[in-house]
C-alpha cells in the first residue's frame, strides 16, 4: 500500500527522534570502562530476541543503543576508552559489522513503513483528542537538533541516520509531554528540595513494560538488605547496592545477588567508591547486572529526581534492569521501572544535576509488572565495605 510522501517524512522524523531521545546512553567517568563492554553482552542479546520475535521498533532501539555506545558515548565522555584492550576493540568492532549496523539499517526500514502507515491511518476522520493520543510520542523533541559526530566511526552511524530530515514537522502537534527543564524554571529556586507527595505514587498499570522479560526477586531481599543497611539506617544514611544473578531462559532473569561496593553516603543520597571491585566481582562470578537497591531511610519509597538518573542508565543498558527501595521508616518496598515511551527520553534528555523538578504526567516511572517474588530463592549479600 503506498503512502503519501509527508507520510514517509513523518516517519523519518520519528525514527531520528528515537535515535536522539532513546539511544544515548548516559557514561559515569568514574564507572569503570569493562563494566560497559561486559553490560553490553546483555544489550546486544536483548536486541537479538526481539528481532527474532518480530518486535522490530525495541529491536531497531536496542541495537541503535549498541552502536552509539561504543561508536559515540564511550569515545567521546570516558577516560579509559583508549586503554580499552585490542581484543575488547575488535570483538565490538564484529558485532557492530556483522550483525548491529545491518540489522538496524535493516528495521529501520521497517520502523519506517510502520511509523508511515500510522501516519496515514492518522489522516483520516477522527476525533480530535485520539489523534492527540496517537501524536504525543512522535510529537515530543522533534525540535532538537542533532549532535555532530567527530569520531573514526562517523560513517558508521552517519550511515544510519541517512535521509532524515533535520528540519521540525511544523504540521504536527504539539507533544502533550512538555520540557523537562522549562516547565518548572520560574517557579524552581535551587536549595529548595522538592518535597514528595505520599499520595501521588507511581500508577501500577504499567502497559509499556508489559513486553518485558519476567525477572524473578528473592523473598528474602527487602529483610536481608535491611541487616546490611542497619548502621547505615540507624543514623539516617541512604545505603544502596548492585542487584546481580543470571538469565534463566529467554523469557526471565533471576536475581541472586546484592553486591554492596564501598560508599559515601547521607540523609538523601549515596555515592559508590572503588566500583572496579564490585565489577570485578560480578565478571569472574559470571554473573548479569538486573539493577540496583537502596533505602529511603527518613522517606517513603519513590524514585527521587537523583534516583531517576541513576537509574537511566541501568534500563538503557537492560530494559528490564530495575530500581528497589526500601524504606524502613513506613515499612515500604516498592520496585521501580522508568516508562519507555515517557520516563527514558525525559531523563537522557535532562541536563539537571543534583534535586530538580521533572514532569509527573504522563508518569516518568512506575511499579515494574514485570517482576514476581519467589519464596524459593535466597539473596546472598556480597559486602565489599568490609
Amino acid at each position: 500500500m503506498s503512502v503519501s510522501e509527508s507520510s514517509i517524512k513523518s516517519a523519518r522524523d520519528r525514527v531520528q527522534w528515537l535515535l536522539e531521545n532513546q539511544c544515548r546512553i548516559p557514561i559515569r567517568s568514574s564507572t569503570p570502562i569493562s563494566f560497559y563492554y561486559k553490560t553490553s553482552d546483555s544489550l546486544i542479546e536483548e536486541a537479538d530476541h526481539y528481532y527474532k520475535t518480530n518486535q522490530f521498533e525495541q529491536s531497531f532501539i536496542l541495537y541503535s543503543r549498541y552502536i552509539t555506545l561504543f561508536v559515540e558515548e564511550l569515545k567521546q565522555y570516558h577516560p579509559d576508552f583508549p586503554h580499552v584492550s585490542v581484543n575488547d576493540r575488535e570483538r565490538v568492532k564484529e558485532i557492530i559489522r556483522t550483525k548491529a549496523f545491518p540489522r538496524a539499517e535493516e528495521l529501520k526500514s521497517k520502523v519506517i513503513e510502520k511509523y508511515a502507515q500510522e501516519y496515514e491511518d492518522q489522516q483520516k476522520p477522527t476525533h480530535e483528542h485520539e489523534e492527540e493520543d496517537m501524536l504525543k510520542i512522535s510529537a515530543a523533541g522533534l525540535g532538537h537538533t542533532p549532535m555532530n559526530i567527530h569520531h573514526e566511526n562517523e560513517l558508521t552511524l552517519q550511515q544510519l541516520k541517512v535521509n532524515y530530515v533535520e528540519t521540525p514537522l511544523t504540521q504536527m502537534k504539539p507533544s502533550t509531554i512538555t520540557s523537562t527543564d522549562n516547565h518548572f524554571e520560574a517557579s524552581y529556586r535551587e536549595p529548595i528540595k522538592p518535597s514528595y507527595d505520599r499520595s501521588q505514587k507511581p500508577i501500577t498499570i504499567n502497559t509499556e513494560t508489559s513486553s518485558f522479560r519476567r525477572m524473578a526477586v528473592p523473598n528474602d531481599i527487602t529483610s536481608k538488605f535491611l541487616q546490611a543497611a542497619q548502621r547505615n539506617t540507624d543514623r539516617s544514611i541512604e545505603t544502596c547496592g548492585i542487584l546481580a544473578g543470571y538469565r534463566k531462559d529467554n523469557q526471565q532473569y533471576v536475581i541472586t545477588h546484592i553486591v554492596v561496593p564501598k560508599q559515601n553516603g547521607g540523609p538523601d543520597s549515596c555515592d559508590t567508591e572503588k566500583e572496579e571491585e564490585m565489577v570485578e566481582y560480578i565478571s569472574n562470578n559470571n554473573l548479569i547486572t538486573l539493577g540496583w537497591i537502596h533505602t529511603h531511610p527518613t522517606q517513603t519509597a519513590f524514585l527521587s529526581s537523583v534516583d531517576l538518573h541513576t537509574h537511566l542508565p541501568y534500563q538503557m543498558l537492560m530494559q528490564e534492569a530495575i530500581a528497589i527501595v526500601i524504606s524502613p521508616k513506613f515499612n515500604e518496598t516498592a520496585i521501580f521501572s522508568l516508562t519507555p515511551n515517557t520516563g527514558i527520553p525525559i531523563i537522557s534528555t535532562c541536563k539537571k544535576t543534583g534535586f530538580h523538578e521533572h514532569v509527573s504526567s504522563p508518569p516518568l516511572y512506575v511499579i515494574s509488572s514485570h517482576t514476581t517474588y519467589d519464596p524459593g530463592l535466597q539473596c546472598k549479600i556480597i559486602d565489599l565495605r568490609i
